[in-house]
């Protein structure tokens, strides 16, 4: 009977876990999904020349909205954006293979 016991405990808390491990990783996929605050950025190759495509998301996390760019040396910046509070934009950007991203400026 004390075995029985045993076995019953261990198969719940063997649930427990895995069920709160599944939990676990369905809230890590989410969070993941969701970009930083500020600026996120990608830089792919454009296929047949010199050039840059820039991928970029700039999340708002303020109570206010505010106004900005990406900040890109080698180049002109880019357009200004305005991004409300909670709110997220992305847009894309070709630039010159020379080019680099620096980050982002308010407007």
């Amino acid at each position: 009977m004390k075995n029985l016991f045993k076995r019953v405990a261990v198969t719940v808390a063997a649930a427990g876990i895995l069920t709160s491990g599944m939990a676990v990783v369905a809230a890590s996929e989410a969070m993941a999904a969701t970009p930083p605050c500020g600026l996120d950025y990608q830089v792919g190759e454009l296929p047949g020349g010199p050039l840059k495509i820039v991928y970029y998301t700039i999340r708002n996390c303020n109570n206010s909205t505010v106004k900005r760019k990406l900040d890109i040396a080698g180049t002109t910046d880019g357009e200004c954006v305005t991004v409300g509070p909670g709110k997220t934009v992305s847009k894309e950007r070709v630039i010159t293979g020379w080019a680099s991203v620096r980050g982002m400026k308010s407007c």
